[in-house]
């Protein structure tokens, strides 16, 4: 991909176009799961070299592009969450995460981040389980900045709140991640199986086209070996993708969540435009 920007694809440091506020159209009414939402693959994933780097714009960057969905994978460390891909540590911790997002929340009300909250890594010299730490967090913040509920909210419910989405073990703090329908065919041995790729992301997006409403679906554009770098499948996926959506016109269509490495500021838009 090198450094370009493209409608679909994007590893410059600023999306092209900004659409910060895009969720305060749709009404209170509508449930999370009847929404086309865009979001990021391990969204701080922003340093260690083209195997391990997925994302060029910033948490506050995407956030302005229209992303709503993000991918937090974090190491748990004496006691803390520092953000991590595999072994590489993202220069970052949750907390940080948090006061991001909910800057961005402050200045715009009315949307809401869905936060897909996962242990990544190896644990070290802890005397809390992960989700205390987590906890630890939450409550620092406020917990009523937070959906922490197994059920689907509506937007109305949430708007200016992160909803956690728990993909770690541990009581109930919010909704369970094992509970949505993903398409996640993470590994790529090269980039000649791109087909095998784009068939279950195609496949889970006409799933959640006509599936049941009340059922949250997430299709991961992503995916990553030594034979095929997460820029180079992006460069891919994300153009199909793109020529996919662009080829739907203007028609009302709910995809669900579509979590994208690298995505351009465009591609953003009709996912958004899908609502």
């Amino acid at each position: 991909m090198g450094n370009s920007q493209r409608k679909d694809a994007d590893s410059t440091a600023s999306p092209a176009v900004k659409n910060p506020d895009w969720m305060s159209s749709i009404p209170d009414g509508k449930y999370i799961s009847e929404l086309s939402i865009p979001g990021t693959h391990d969204s701080l994933s922003l340093y260690g070299g083209p195997f391990i780097q997925c994302q060029s714009w910033k948490l506050c960057s995407q956030y302005e592009a229209g992303i709503r969905f993000v991918d937090v994978r974090c190491r748990h460390f004496h006691n803390s969450l520092p953000i991590h891909h595999g072994v590489k540590y993202q220069y970052y911790f949750f907390d940080n995460v948090l006061d991001d997002t909910f800057h961005f929340l402050q200045q715009h009300p009315k949307e809401t981040i869905l936060m897909r909250v996962k242990e990544e890594y190896k644990a070290a010299n802890n005397t809390e389980k992960f989700y205390e730490t987590v906890f630890c967090y939450i409550k620092e913040v406020g917990p009523t900045q937070f959906w922490l509920h197994h059920r689907i909210p509506t937007l109305g419910q949430v708007r200016g709140k992160i909803i956690i989405l728990q993909d770690y073990s541990g009581p109930t703090m919010g909704i369970p991640y094992e509970s949505f329908c993903i398409a996640d065919k993470y590994y790529l041995p090269t980039l000649f199986d791109m087909a095998q790729k784009w068939n279950s992301v195609e496949e889970n997006l006409n799933s959640a086209q006509y599936g049941v409403c009340n059922k949250i679906y997430l299709t991961f554009c992503t995916g990553a070996s030594w034979g095929a770098y997460p820029n180079a499948v992006a460069d891919r996926i994300n153009y199909r993708l793109y020529n996919y959506l662009e080829s739907k016109g203007k028609k009302k269509i709910r995809w669900g969540i579509i979590a994208l490495d690298f995505p351009g500021a465009e591609l953003v838009q009709l996912i958004i435009y899908s609502n």
